[in-house]
């Protein structure tokens, strides 16, 4: 049985959490087990996607107004707001046996997890199987638009993903080397499932999103009525259950190292300094 190693993280900043996950892609090694994180937010934050543009539709005065920081991931896609929701990361090497194809056959293969997870909870999801709806619609808003493999309930979109793939740090790397290359790659996906109704509050940060459409378009687990029935740490404990059960796998509950910790330090001030810029 595979081994994956779980971090079961205590709720931190935007920058930490960034900078972390971060650490985790930069430091993962070919033959590491795959590396699934669960945290929290110490406060509501907007995340934006690596290549998100901060223009005049982001109402940056807002973000300010309500407290809510500004942070970069290091995937891509489109504004998250956290602090309301179940958030993870999973890092694991693109050609390995559980992640051995590319970045929409990664989607395809956890989607499996989560698709249970929601069966679980009593829920009928619907595997979006298509190329990204909404594609040409110039949104800021992640839970606005669906892409390939993420899982809608009753029509909306209740979990958002996003995944950034690079080359493991190697000496024997060598871009001349198709093989060499595809052999020392590694994944990092980030989701969000959203527990409560955070319509309003992004409606604020993004006063061009109609509500009504909005509320059309994202569900979360308390608009299904699942949360606050079912806690937060139900709900987390749950969801370890059902992936270890689809993946067929068996946990290892591994926390921070001192040197990992130093590292996040580290990089977490490049992200504060992001923060600060956009704020």
């Amino acid at each position: 049985m595979e081994i994956w190693r779980l971090i079961e993280d205590i709720p931190r900043s935007g920058s930490f959490n960034m900078a972390a996950d971060q650490v985790l892609l930069e430091n993962y090694s070919k033959n590491d087990d795959p590396v699934f994180r669960i945290y929290e937010w110490e406060e509501a934050t907007l995340s934006l996607g690596r290549n998100e543009k901060i223009d005049h539709r982001i109402d940056l005065d807002a973000c300010e107004n309500l407290g809510i920081p500004i942070v970069r991931r290091i995937t891509g896609g489109k504004a998250v707001l956290h602090g309301f929701d179940l958030t993870y990361s999973l890092v694991g090497g693109v050609l390995e046996k559980q992640f051995n194809r590319g970045v929409l056959d990664n989607y395809r293969f956890l989607a499996k997890g989560f698709y249970a997870f929601f069966e679980e909870l009593g829920l009928k999801p619907e595997l979006w199987e298509h190329s990204p709806q909404n594609k040409k619609i110039n949104t800021h808003v992640c839970f606005s638009v669906i892409s390939a493999y993420e899982i809608l309930v009753e029509g909306r979109k209740i979990i958002g993903s996003a995944q950034r793939v690079k080359n493991i740090r190697s000496s024997s790397s060598s871009s001349s080397s198709s093989s060499s290359s595809s052999s020392s790659r590694v994944f990092l996906q980030h989701g969000t499932i959203p527990l409560k109704d955070s319509v309003p509050l992004i409606v604020e940060i993004f006063p061009y999103v109609s509500e009504e459409k909005l509320r059309q378009e994202m569900h979360s687990l308390e608009s299904v009525g699942i949360f606050p029935a079912h806690s937060r740490q139900d709900l987390f404990r749950l969801l370890l259950h059902t992936l270890q059960k689809t993946f067929k796998m068996k946990w290892e509950k591994r926390g921070w190292s001192e040197d990992e910790l130093s590292l996040i330090a580290e990089r977490e001030c490049a992200f504060q300094e992001i923060k600060m810029k956009h704020a």
